[in-house]
């Protein structure tokens, strides 16, 4: 399929183009309240300027993007699936028919920009991985509930679950490891050369963090464009698990993810920044520089799994154990425990309003 048979095939079904804006509308708002968790303890011991910071975010967002766009299709070789093929994978839709099931895709979507926005009206950086998996798979059991025999994909599941809890312990584990081992490294270090190491390495990680949060959470919005494309292609006779896999690599479905998770960033979220560099640990700069190194490494290998995980749930925990490592009193639990509920919440949540959308839209379109 090329871009002209897309929308040749969305002037077929309107709900693609529906589905399509309003995914690229989420991509926005992941930009928006996601991308500041990757340079929050950066700008808040004052190694980078808040407006560089964002910049910078904004165009390594957009590299991550672009690479993970390029090269899906073959970490999806390598390792039996990427994450963008986990979340197009999230629901089988049984016999809904094509204009039925871009109508659950688009409503399922419109509940994660509900979720967020309240999540960020509250300073929380919402979770919008869980907000995805949970809006996404409300609408499958709404197709469920109205007799199309929709069912959740049990091999996407198993990933699901292994990224939310693996990312629980991964994150505080590597953060509190690495702040250790730079603990023992830096040990005869002066303060003066040490301060300055910190300050250029917090750019670098912060750089490096941002960059992966474009590769985790752009496969999984090019993963929701992918599935559109798919199922338009076998709506006109390809086969819908061939046409997921044909569609891999794709330049002209993850550009535009690029585009909007960048434009979304350069929207700052500074309420978050505060949040996640004060709010939950008093860090000082080699704690900072070890939580960044932590969260990109945690997003590195789930990514390479296929697993979805939440970026937002990565970079907290890794501040815990960074704060953690130093004194166990350092952590503001209270912040810290608040910031993981808001992210485990985001799926029952999104859950919720994606299935009852749905079946305000079925009932009243169909």
């Amino acid at each position: 399929m090329n871009i002209t048979d897309f929308f040749n095939l969305c002037n077929l079904h309107p709900w693609a183009y529906i589905a399509t804006i309003i995914n690229f509308g989420v991509v926005f708002v992941n930009g928006w309240t996601d991308g500041p968790n990757a340079i929050a303890t950066a700008v808040t011991t004052r190694a980078i300027k808040p407006k560089p910071a964002v910049i910078m975010c904004a165009l390594l967002n957009a590299a991550g993007v672009i690479v993970i766009g390029a090269f899906s299709s073959y970490i999806s070789v390598l390792v039996g699936g990427d994450v963008s093929q986990t979340i197009a994978s999230l629901v089988n839709w049984g016999t809904a028919s094509i204009d039925q099931i871009l109508c659950a895709i688009a409503c399922g979507l419109l509940a994660i920009i509900v979720v967020s926005l309240i999540c960020t009206f509250f300073g929380f950086p919402s979770s919008q991985t869980n907000c995805l998996i949970g809006g996404i798979t409300g609408a499958g059991l709404a197709l469920l509930v109205l007799g199309k025999n929709a069912s959740i994909g049990a091999s996407p599941w198993i990933k699901v679950l292994i990224g939310f809890f693996g990312s629980l312990v991964l994150g505080f584990v590597l953060g509190y490891g690495l702040t250790l081992l730079i603990q023992l490294i830096f040990k005869k270090v002066t303060r003066g050369r040490s301060t300055r190491f910190f300050n250029v390495g917090q750019v670098v990680t912060s750089g490096l963090m941002s960059f992966m949060h474009g590769v985790q959470d752009g496969a999984k919005f090019l993963g929701i464009s992918i599935l559109i494309a798919a199922i338009l292609k076998a709506n006109s006779g390809s086969e819908y698990g061939e046409a997921l896999l044909a569609l891999s690599g794709t330049w002209w479905l993850y550009i535009p993810v690029a585009v909007f998770i960048t434009l979304g960033t350069m929207m700052g979220g500074y309420k978050i920044i505060k949040t996640m560099g004060k709010g939950m640990a008093t860090l000082q700069k080699f704690q900072a520089f070890a939580t960044d190194m932590a969260a990109s490494i945690g997003l590195l290998l789930a990514t390479i799994f296929g697993l979805p995980v939440s970026t937002g749930t990565v970079k907290s925990t890794a501040i815990m154990g960074g704060g953690a490592a130093k004194s166990f009193r350092r952590v503001k639990w209270p912040t810290a425990g608040k910031m993981v509920m808001w992210g485990a919440i985001a799926f029952p949540f999104s859950a919720i309003f994606g299935f009852i959308l749905t079946l305000i839209f079925i009932w009243t379109c169909h």
